[in-house]
């Protein structure tokens, strides 16, 4: 009120006097916003260009009204470990206006973090920024599946995965219960034994960072499997066999599972020893960081257990380093 008497002072006495008896009664007249509730649901694909993203942000009060969002973040395309931050314009209908809020009166669903509001337009106006998950932490729907006609479903690794929920389709009903892998690839050969037919498989990650949090349903394009072909899946459930192969580029281990595919960013058993690979799908030595705890893999890539590592720390039965 202060600033709008004071400027009106700088032009004529008689817009001081007319706006000083018009502003109280309109401020008496609405009614404070107390709190701010909001749904945010983000799908960000990393290398799209600002603007590709598909947020939802909405809200069920009938006090204000959200307008739109503007990106904060200081480049022009997400990248795969972007932290998206927004500025959420909400609008007071006629009867309310924004009073100061604190955090507590602010409540954000869809694992949003709140950074900070500016009033506007004689608090009519509200622009609240907002931080989303790390798009390293985000869920999103898996990519490129396949389901080879040798039985085995493959598809891009996604990082924010801890696991995926696989499920087999003959002739569009379902073939047992939904399976559970920690790799971005399943043997499916054992639920494709009925031949002359076609099997799908449906795919979808599930978080290491929220609990029960899960990506959409995927589905793979069909594979019409023969009566010879589910005879040798019968036979034969497991596959070919697997063996280690050496990039020429960089000298880096990976391990061919013997069917197309590769473990990335998840553990193998190779024998009777087990191997982290990273995202690339190469074999990875020193600390592992998984699910919280730590891993020590030796030089041969093999996960040390019941010992103390180079470093002097002692990792157990599971392999895991023992917190003195």
């Amino acid at each position: 009120m202060f600033r709008m008497k004071k400027r009106v002072v700088l032009g004529l006495l008689a817009g001081v006097m007319a706006a000083s008896m018009a502003v109280p009664s309109y401020a008496a007249s609405r009614k404070a916003i107390k709190s701010i509730s909001l749904t945010i649901k983000a799908n960000i694909q990393p290398e799209t260009d600002f603007g590709q993203e598909e947020i939802e942000i909405e809200s069920n009060s009938n006090k204000y009204s959200v307008d739109g969002y503007d990106i904060l973040n200081d480049d022009f395309e997400w990248r795969d470990d972007s932290v998206p931050r927004i500025q959420i314009t909400l609008t007071a209908e006629d009867d309310y206006y924004f009073q100061s809020l604190p955090k507590d009166k602010i409540t954000l669903k869809g694992g949003a973090t709140f950074i900070k509001a500016t009033r506007q337009d004689s608090s009519s106006t509200l622009l609240m920024d907002v931080e989303l998950p790390s798009l390293q932490t985000a869920i999103r729907d898996v990519e490129n599946l396949k389901l080879s006609d040798n039985g085995i479903a493959s598809w891009d690794a996604i990082s924010a995965a801890g696991s995926y929920e696989v499920r087999i389709y003959r002739d569009d009903k379902a073939v047992g219960s939904s399976m559970v892998v920690d790799t971005n690839s399943c043997n499916c050969r054992d639920r494709m034994t009925k031949g002359d037919t076609s099997y799908t498989v449906k795919v979808r990650p599930v978080s290491r960072f929220e609990d029960g949090e899960r990506g959409e349903w995927v589905e793979s394009a069909s594979v019409y499997i023969t009566g010879d072909k589910a005879a040798e899946f019968r036979d034969n459930p497991t596959g070919g066999s697997g063996a280690w192969a050496q990039s020429p580029e960089n000298g880096r281990w990976w391990y061919d599972n013997g069917d197309g595919t590769y473990p990335a960013n998840a553990w193998k058993q190779v024998g009777d020893k087990w191997y982290f690979f990273d995202a690339q799908g190469y074999m990875q030595t020193g600390w592992i960081q998984w699910e919280g705890k730590e891993y020590y893999c030796s030089e041969n890539g093999d996960m040390q257990v019941n010992c103390m590592t180079p470093d002097n720390y002692w990792v157990g039965e599971d392999g895991a380093k023992i917190i003195q």
